[in-house]
């Protein structure tokens, strides 16, 4: 095969590779409607996912937003697309207080949708007095229209510029930002605070309670992780969130705990004792009392 031949075939190699994605400076574009794996990390990188494509992050890769505001600071940012956060790392732009993942839909538009699930953690970027004083959000949802499935995951917001720096002004993250749009949440692990501006945040699972004077959501999801968070909305709103109680075999509740009950005499007393009484008259068990 002759030299020109061998430059053709790179030339064209190269030209496919950017009908899949193109890189703009920093942001790494999906925008031709079709279906994508992530195949690689991406430090220092923004993903832009848009025009009805949809993205799949399952291999365990990492994707981490550039400590800059040029390209965008949030790490993957749906726009009337679809991601499928299943397995890695999201990290919002570091110093910048950047944003794990974004969904918003345009006007007209197909909805902007992600779902995580159990192998997924999304982070926040924390600040720095330089560029911010707040720490970045792991997930925002904008838009009406706008959806974000929890099913599992750690969500971490980021943190607020150092108090000794910054002063009384620090301000962290949250978990959950919902500006307009929908989240639906029945699993994963949610830490510090969600935040409900216009929106709705609805909440799945077994034992859940909405404590309105503490503003807090307690209770088990329906992947059988514990939810105890801060639920935050604007001064003057009430917009409480969506409390979704399913019995208790329909949640996958952690095993007891204590230690194991000694033979013949019932064991003791353990945590969600009421649900694992109504689980075994369900599946048929014998029922041993204390």
């Amino acid at each position: 095969m002759t030299a020109p031949n061998l430059q053709t075939l790179a030339a064209a190699a190269v030209l496919l590779l950017h009908i899949a994605s193109h890189v703009q400076a920093d942001r790494v574009v999906f925008d031709d409607g079709s279906a994508h794996d992530i195949d690689r990390d991406y430090e220092e990188h923004n993903l832009f996912v848009a025009n009805g494509t949809t993205v799949f992050l399952e291999g365990g890769h990492t994707i981490a937003a550039p400590g800059s505001s040029d390209d965008g600071e949030d790490a993957i940012r749906v726009e009337d697309s679809s991601l499928r956060a299943f397995l890695g790392k999201i990290y919002g732009g570091h110093d910048v207080g950047g944003t794990g993942v974004t969904i918003s839909t345009t006007r007209d538009a197909p909805p902007g949708t992600t779902y995580f699930k159990w192998g997924i953690e999304v982070s926040g970027g924390d600040a720095t007095r330089n560029e911010t004083t707040r720490g970045g959000d792991a997930v925002q949802v904008l838009q009406s229209g706008s959806k974000a499935f929890f099913e599992g995951g750690r969500f971490v917001p980021g943190y607020g510029c150092d108090a000794s720096v910054c002063g009384p002004n620090k301000d962290d993250g949250v978990a959950l930002r919902v500006i307009q749009g929908e989240a639906i949440v029945s699993g994963g692990s949610f830490e510090g605070a969600v935040h409900n501006v216009d929106g709705t945040i609805e909440v799945q699972g077994c034992g859940l309670e909405y404590d309105e004077e503490l503003g807090t959501i307690t209770g088990f999801l329906t992947d059988g992780s514990e939810i105890d968070v801060e639920y935050q909305q604007p001064s003057g709103q009430i917009i409480p969130p969506v409390i979704r109680n399913f019995d208790d075999k329909a949640c996958s509740l952690p095993e007891p705990e204590g230690p194991s009950p000694a033979p013949g005499n019932g064991g003791g007393k353990t945590r969600r004792g009421a649900c694992w009484m109504g689980l075994n008259l369900v599946l048929g068990l014998p029922l041993v009392l204390p």
